[in-house]
């Protein structure tokens, strides 16, 4: 009879320069296994750190990964897409700039962004300006773009 995996966890830490710590949980208590300032990064970190600490891989099924909302986003607050995850995709590049609205996922380590003029996507913290400036103009045509969505 084969063993049963074993549950290992691991959480990120969000640092003051908008980096990751990702920690895990290990046999001595919480270790810190590795640094990012990317969002794609943190799975594999959290799994390279369980088999440093373990010996052994857990398995995507045995590794639970917690990403707590950001201490400088809220939620329903304005932000702006400052980059893209492809340089090389025009239809990323063309929500770059536009206001939009950020709501937490918690599951998903991201933002759920509403973009005016073209919809909502998941876009990772530091893909967003969390501090934009914010013109009356541009929050009357993310409303209208709302009520024209929900309208259709």
């Amino acid at each position: 009879m084969s063993e049963p995996k074993m549950q290992v966890r691991a959480r990120v830490r969000h640092e003051p320069d908008r980096s990751y710590a990702v920690l895990v949980e290990g046999p001595d208590g919480e270790v810190e296994v590795g640094r990012t300032g990317r969002t794609a990064d943190l799975w594999a970190l959290a799994q390279a750190g369980a088999v440093r600490l373990f010996g052994d891989s857990p398995g995507a099924d045995n590794l639970t990964l917690h990403v707590p909302q950001p201490p400088y986003g809220q939620d329903g607050q304005w932000v702006r897409i400052i980059a893209g995850a492809n340089r090389d995709d025009p239809s990323e590049s063309a929500d770059i700039g536009v206001l939009a609205q950020a709501h937490w996922l918690g599951h998903e380590g991201a933002w759920f962004v509403t973009v005016t003029g073209t919809g909502t996507g998941i876009v990772p913290s530091e893909h967003l300006d969390f501090e934009p400036v914010v013109t009356d103009e541009e929050v009357a045509a993310f409303h209208t773009y709302i009520t024209a969505t929900a309208a259709s």
